[in-house]
């Protein structure tokens, strides 16, 4: 989906769930995607309140201290300023005594303060949960997108929330890494990792096919010296 798309998408999504009087909310990644999805909002002018809560807020405080960095540092600001960021138990539970959205750690629902939305919020049909990161193999989000149930106080349970994934990755596709190799001088040895078991051993094997390196997939668990 082109990225313009998968913007409106989370915004209308986000307009749809909080006019019904819902929450939604977006397990995001703590460094850049936290901040990614705020400014998204912000600049879709969404009118409901914005919670930023767990390791994001860390981030956000290093961004500030390094907006040279930033490409659009007056839109990151406006974004995080008019947030609403929440610091412990007792903001967290007022936070969601209102139609709104969170933005909140883990992306892929592993641990962090995800945990404790999905079990104030996934069973209730107003809500919605938005997936705008990666779902690897085995990890709670991926269970939620293939099975629509979480586990949740030892049980396995079917979520009433609506859940939709929307496509915000920030990795280089398979096209745009195949030019990366081609333009590497020499005759290194390449490493295909940060993905499913199949599919980077299917890559290794790609690279070798098509440059001719010695690619290979390494097995989990697996020390490399490099």
């Amino acid at each position: 989906m082109p990225r313009n798309e998968s913007e409106q998408g989370l915004i209308d999504f986000a307009n749809e769930v909080t006019d019904r009087k819902g929450i939604l909310f977006i397990p995001s990644f703590s460094v850049e995607r936290s901040q990614e999805i705020a400014c998204v909002l912000k600049s879709g002018n969404f009118k409901h309140k914005v919670v930023m809560d767990g390791m994001a807020l860390k981030v956000n405080e290093i961004m500030f201290r390094h907006q040279e960095y930033l490409r659009d540092p007056k839109v990151f600001a406006d974004s995080i300023n008019s947030a609403v960021l929440v610091n412990n138990e007792r903001e967290r539970r007022k936070a969601i005594s209102e139609p709104c959205v969170v933005i909140s750690p883990a992306g892929m629902l592993v641990g962090g303060n995800a945990v404790y939305y999905l079990q104030q919020l996934a069973f209730d049909s107003k809500n919605g949960i938005a997936l705008v990161s990666y779902q690897s193999d085995g990890t709670p989000g991926r269970k939620l997108l293939e099975t629509g149930k979480i586990e949740t106080r030892g049980r396995h349970m079917k979520v009433a929330a609506e859940v939709k994934q929307f496509e915000f990755s920030g990795h280089s596709d398979r096209n745009d890494l195949f030019d990366l190799i081609k333009n590497i001088k020499g005759n290194p040895k390449v490493l295909t990792v940060h993905g499913d078991e199949d599919s980077c051993t299917k890559f290794a094997s790609e690279i070798h096919e098509k440059f001719g390196l010695d690619a290979y997939s390494p097995r989990l668990g697996e020390t490399i010296t490099v």
